[in-house]
């Protein structure tokens, strides 16, 4: 059984948590992959990884120290105080954690949203976070097209929509400099309601967010730089070693 993501924030620190727990049912499902971490879509391998518990954490001390400071703004951002910034997670080796990483912000958001609902007397949403998988999505939207897969491409257009306005979005892996110009035109939809509107993101990618002019345009990339925080990820790549 994971290690609930409310641990952390209970007195006894779910002591006497079960799988039949009505909270992390409510977070998790039945099944531990659906819920509210299923609803943001976030992979099962990243299911119940937190900031505290993060297999990133040891390699990437300095940049968990900045992210811990940054964890007690989620607070003040659901009260309707100051908002959340958003975050820029790069290096430019693969496997130093940065996905994991972004993993662990999202989960921590929605256990703080469904916490802060309840202590307010309101029933916690159902979807306060996105996580989305550029790449894995970019391959989805080339075999729609080549293959002219209207409800596949219908599915996009909704992926579009709700991840411009859901509270908080990971955007994992967003160096797409092999994109065609229409599925950057997307992301840049993405990118761009979320930065004017002030919704935090977080990104990860291999470049440096000096190349997001490139990737997208100077008008984008200044937005993104004025609205993020930029935290990199230092040394070799660990995979295999989670």
């Amino acid at each position: 059984m994971t290690s609930c993501i409310l641990r952390n924030y209970r007195k006894d620190r779910c002591a006497k948590c079960d799988n039949l727990c009505a909270h992390r049912i409510a977070l998790e499902g039945l099944d531990g992959n659906s819920g509210r971490l299923g609803n943001a879509g976030l992979p099962a391998d990243y299911r119940g990884i937190t900031l505290a518990n993060s297999p990133a954490r040891e390699g990437q001390a300095k940049a968990y120290r900045l992210l811990e400071q940054y964890l007690t703004t989620f607070k003040r951002h659901l009260a309707g105080g100051e908002r959340a910034k958003s975050l820029y997670l790069w290096g430019e080796s693969p496997g130093t954690g940065k996905t994991t990483t972004a993993s662990a912000l999202l989960a921590e958001y929605i256990a703080h949203d469904y916490l802060a609902a309840l202590k307010a007397g309101k029933q916690p949403q159902q979807t306060p976070a996105l996580f989305l998988d550029v790449n894995e999505w970019q391959t989805q939207y080339n075999i729609a097209t080549m293959t002219s897969d209207e409800d596949a491409i219908k599915r996009i257009g909704a992926d579009i929509k709700r991840l411009q306005s859901v509270d908080f979005a990971v955007l994992d892996d967003v160096g797409v400099r092999d994109a065609t110009e229409a599925f950057r035109s997307y992301l840049h939809a993405i990118i761009n309601y979320r930065t004017t509107n002030g919704l935090p993101t977080v990104f990860t990618s291999n470049l440096p967010i000096e190349d997001m002019a490139q990737v997208f345009d100077d008008r984008l990339y200044d937005r993104m730089r004025d609205m993020c925080a930029v935290i990199p990820f230092e040394g070799e790549s660990k995979r295999g070693m989670r």
